[in-house]
């Protein structure tokens, strides 16, 4: 199952796997294992932090350049 859900992926499955946005593993483990982690990136992905080590690209190029 892939998805951006972590508490429904963490309510139905026994092990997970954090991918990075290049297609890296980052993590993987039990919801629990994943939940407790000491790694700041996985933290903040589970918990939906904004700021962190992952850093978004705001603000967004206009749609009319994205579409090009």
């Amino acid at each position: 199952m892939v998805s951006h859900d972590v508490q429904e992926c963490f309510a139905i499955a026994d092990h997970a796997y954090l991918m990075s946005s290049g297609g890296k593993v980052v993590a993987y483990g039990t919801p629990d294992e994943l939940r407790h982690s000491d790694d700041a990136e996985v933290r903040q992905f589970t918990r939906g932090e904004p700021d962190g080590p992952v850093r978004f690209h705001y603000p967004a190029k206009p749609l009319s350049e994205d579409l090009g």
